[in-house]
This record gives structure tokens, sequence and C-alpha cells, in this order.
């Protein structure tokens, strides 16, 4: 079965511990990496040096302590060998706020999800935005 190489998840810990549970079970990607610290994720993708290593799915989260997810997503496009055509960013929220979805579309993020993400969201993801056809079980 198809995977993608990498995906990025920026989120709160709690949040952070059931993705984790839910890539485990799907094994959607080759690499997984998980962030509780927004700097921290942002420092290592700023350290990534071939756009062939870029993750290929970014999920972060809107609310996050230091810099929210609309000031990160303005970071990750500023770095070199980030290639909108070919990662995926995903802005992932609690809040029902239409504010947030305009800011969202407003910064090119045109995915907008409420947390936690479910399989069927992950699976649905993989087929519009990457094409690859990967079954929830």
């Amino acid at each position: 079965m198809e995977k993608i190489n990498k995906v990025v998840f920026i989120d709160d810990e709690a949040t952070t511990d059931y993705h984790k549970y839910i890539v485990e079970k799907m094994q959607f990607a080759e690499e997984a990496l998980f962030f509780t610290q927004e700097e921290e994720a942002l420092k290592y993708l700023q350290s990534i040096e071939n756009k062939y290593d870029f993750p290929d799915l970014i999920f972060v989260d809107i609310n996050m302590p230091k810099m929210n997810g609309h000031e990160f997503v303005s970071e990750v496009m500023d770095i070199p060998v980030f290639n909108q055509q070919r990662t995926i960013i995903v802005h992932l929220t609690s809040s029902t706020s239409i504010q947030d979805i305009k800011k969202s579309l407003a910064n090119e993020v045109e995915r907008y999800y409420q947390k936690p993400l479910s399989k069927q969201i992950i699976s649905d993801i993989l087929k519009k935005d990457l094409n690859i056809d990967f079954p929830v079980n």
C-alpha cells in the first residue's frame, strides 16, 4: 500500500498522544514526527535542506501558546525548500471561530479541521490532496 514519506504534527500534548495512536494504527507515513513546541517544529523544518526531505503533510494547531498556527504557517512559507504544491498544510482547532477559518484561507491554508482527527478524515485528506487511496480499517 502506498504511503507518504513524512507527516509532521504540531499540537498540544494530549492531542498529540491521540494522533500518535491514529498514525500508528493507520501506518500511512514512512516517518511521523510530533512536536508540542511550535518553535522546535519550526527549527526542525528550517533545518531541512532538500525539498524532497520536507514533509508531505503538516498538521498544525491554530491555538499554540507562543506562536499561533497562522504565524507558524507564515514562517513555514518563508522556508526556501518549502513547496506549496508538494506539502499540504492542515490547520487543526477545537474552536469554531469563523475568524480562524477566514484567517486560514487568507494564509492560503485551505484545509481546516476540528480536532482530534479521525482515521476517516486522514484518509479523506490523503485521497483528496495527495491522491493516495488509503482505506480506513
